[in-house]
């Protein structure tokens, strides 16, 4: 979720290279894809003022699809993330952003380097079972074992998240998380439906950069 939530506060405000235009394929099997389905629905409050997004994620174990509605007033935004990069394009103010999620994560804010995990595992373990805690800055909140909370944050960054999950049959997952850069920027989101099985078409999986969009540089 938080890489999420440096895409959409990199896209705003960010700088623009308009020489960088390219196509990003991915692999995927035809028809439908299964997959477990999340809808958020989020608010970015930036410099005091609030703005709502829907956020829709469909999850398989290599890749998770992302769509959203109501994005700052631009329209929407639509895209994919894996373990190493993302990319997410906002088609109505012909914008892109594709990076490797290590270099999303340097580029907000932070005075040393910080360490690579596998981020798509948030979605189905909690932190405190993969992550190493002298890497990341691991706070469980609470005591609550069916809806559990943590705070994670790196050493030298000033941003933090905060999620909370709830147990399903298949094992815990995102409910709620909150991202905040340290700058003034926070974005909230609030689960509204999960279905830990649903088949959804393979176009949410593709994802085309036109010749005319710009690319975002954080």
């Amino acid at each position: 979720m938080f890489v999420i939530s440096l895409s959409i506060i990199s896209g705003c405000g960010a700088t623009y290279n308009k020489q960088i235009n390219q196509e990003v394929e991915i692999a995927q099997p035809k028809d439908k894809i299964e997959v477990e389905a999340y809808l958020f629905d989020a608010k970015l409050k930036q410099k005091g003022k609030p703005t709502s997004v829907r956020l829709f994620f469909f999850q398989t174990d290599s890749v998770i699809a992302i769509g959203g509605k109501g994005y700052l007033g631009k329209g929407a935004l639509k895209g994919w993330m894996n373990n190493d990069s993302i990319l997410m394009i906002f088609p109505t103010m012909k914008e892109y952003l594709y990076e490797p999620i290590y270099n999303l994560f340097s580029s907000f804010n932070c005075s040393g380097d910080i360490p690579k995990f596998p981020i798509m595992s948030l979605f189905s373990e909690l932190p405190d079972k993969f992550l190493d805690s002298e890497d990341i800055y691991i706070e469980k909140i609470g005591s609550n074992a069916k809806r559990p909370q943590y705070v994670l944050s790196f050493p030298y960054c000033s941003w933090k998240i905060k999620i909370t999950y709830d147990l399903k049959k298949r094992g815990y997952r995102i409910r709620k998380f909150m991202f905040d850069d340290g700058e003034g920027n926070i974005l909230r989101g609030n689960r509204r439906e999960y279905k830990p099985t649903s088949k959804v078409r393979r176009s949410r999986f593709e994802v085309e950069i036109t010749p005319f969009m710009n690319r975002i540089i954080p």
